[in-house]
């Protein structure tokens, strides 16, 4: 029985989520590094990114700065890049600033670009891993704030972006 509740544990404290791109990989690792395209995608629907600073290597800080479209309220999230490997792969941390200056929790996201072919395409997937999640509800909301951001991301790779 216990290690079913481990099971049950580990099963809630990450997720994966997958896109494919029709985009080449270099562009897509760029939407996830440079500012002039993360404020079209990386707020989850129904927020919009205010600011975007980053300290792109490996150690560098990030900060954003996140508003909601329906009831103004900002929020802040930071972390710190841990492995920079373009174009294949971006480590980095992620928590929350609360109203107290004080951090939520820390998780880890893992981002992997792969190229594709489909049909006679090349495009790029993209592998969105965030674990190390303190509760269940905390990693079910960032699901869906990241799912809805990655569809973000979509739309905007559909009017020819980047």
């Amino acid at each position: 029985m216990h290690a079913n509740a481990d099971d049950a544990l580990q099963a809630v404290r990450d997720f994966t989520l997958r896109r494919h791109f029709n985009a080449p990989r270099p562009m897509v690792f760029r939407a996830f590094v440079e500012p002039e395209h993360m404020q079209h995608w990386w707020a989850p629907r129904g927020f919009t990114m205010l600011s975007c600073a980053l300290d792109l290597r490996e150690g560098g800080a990030w900060r954003m700065r996140i508003k909601s479209d329906e009831t103004g309220a900002i929020q802040t999230e930071v972390g710190v890049y841990r492995e920079i490997r373009e174009p294949e792969r971006l480590s980095f941390t992620h928590a929350w600033v609360r109203g107290d200056g004080t951090l939520t929790p820390t998780t880890l996201v893992t981002v992997r670009f792969t190229e594709r072919l489909r049909g006679t395409r090349r495009g790029t997937e993209v592998s969105f891993h965030q674990e190390d999640f303190a509760t269940a509800a905390a990693c079910q909301s960032h699901a869906n704030g990241w799912s809805t951001s990655l569809d973000k991301l979509t739309a905007y790779f559909g009017k020819g972006k980047p």
